[in-house]
């Protein structure tokens, strides 16, 4: 059986999707459980720790195209270009902005702001690409999403827990990201997709190391259990985005991006079990619930034969 017709297989294809989003889902909690782990303080520190993470994350993926195709990947001088502004939007800005929030907000809060990252990116396609308008549909599960986001920080009313530079950052990290998802498909539509997301992870990686660097970031000693986690967020942001890649090259897009509900899902699960966080709160369960429809409802085609 080929390696298509596998990931055409309905149940494979979602086991496979879901099992990305729940791995994505989890990122924040463990990222804050390396903050302790690592003596994680300043500014300069999370930026060397995100330096690492990306640097590596864009190696093992170059290095899979390396074993793949039996040469370096190389690229020409206009997708080098190319490869530079993406890195510099979808990593380094992206993750200078998210791991700086890391150090003031919670892990659940980060879950639930980063579950409208469909929502940013349909609406900016919207006014970029004249093929990806908004509908009725998108347009009902952005506000759903959104209601989520409002509800969990008005929940009580007020906006005391909120921070500029905690949940203000981290949703500046979720445009930034979309907006270099939506870039992307200008950027590097003719690059192959393992070798543009090594590159972009990397060149990313190095931008946020030299700051870490002119900061004067540094790590401690995590231990055992701190390099293995961080050896598995390495391997998520790269391996994950392979399996990614490959579902959505030979399934429609509807099918599988609908599976992204299950990341808020195992965020909060995550949160609770590695942090202790409360997440069994109204609050964060209408949240949630609210954010995750919306993404159903977004990824959905009515109408479309299984």
């Amino acid at each position: 059986m080929d390696s298509r017709k596998i990931l055409t297989n309905p149940v494979i294809a979602a086991i496979l999707a879901i099992g990305c989003h729940i791995l994505w889902g989890i990122v924040f909690p463990i990222i804050k459980k390396c903050y302790v782990l690592f003596s994680i303080e300043s500014i300069g520190d999370t930026y060397l720790f995100a330096s690492i993470r990306f640097i590596v994350a864009g190696l093992i993926l170059l290095l899979i195209s390396t074993i793949r195709d039996r040469k370096i990947p190389a690229v020409s001088r206009k997708q080098l270009r190319n490869l530079v502004i993406l890195g510099t939007i979808q990593t380094g800005a992206t993750y200078l902005l998210q791991f700086a929030a890391l150090i003031r907000v919670s892990s659940i809060n980060s879950s639930i702001i980063n579950g409208t990252f469909v929502v940013t990116s349909n609406l900016m396609a919207h006014f970029i690409f004249s093929d990806d308008r908004m509908n009725r549909r998108k347009v009902i599960g952005s506000i759903m999403a959104f209601s989520g986001v409002l509800f969990c920080f008005l929940y009580g009313g007020r906006l005391g827990s909120v921070s500029l530079q905690g949940e203000g950052l981290m949703f500046l990290s979720v445009t930034s990201f979309a907006f270099g998802s939506v870039l992307s498909r200008i950027l590097v539509k003719n690059t192959d997709p393992i070798i543009a997301s090594g590159y972009n992870l990397l060149f990313g990686g190095l931008e946020i190391l030299i700051l870490a660097v002119v900061l004067r970031g540094q790590l401690s000693n995590g231990g055992a259990v701190g390099f293995a986690l961080y050896l598995l967020l390495a391997l998520i942001s790269s391996l994950c985005y392979m399996v990614w890649t490959a579902i959505l090259k030979v399934n429609p897009a509807g099918k599988v991006t609908v599976y992204q509900c299950a990341n808020p899902i195992s965020g909060a699960i995550a949160a609770s079990l590695l942090l202790g966080e409360n997440v069994f709160q109204l609050k964060y369960i209408v949240a949630i619930i609210l954010v995750s429809i919306g993404i159903v409802v977004i990824n959905s085609h009515p109408g479309t034969k299984r």
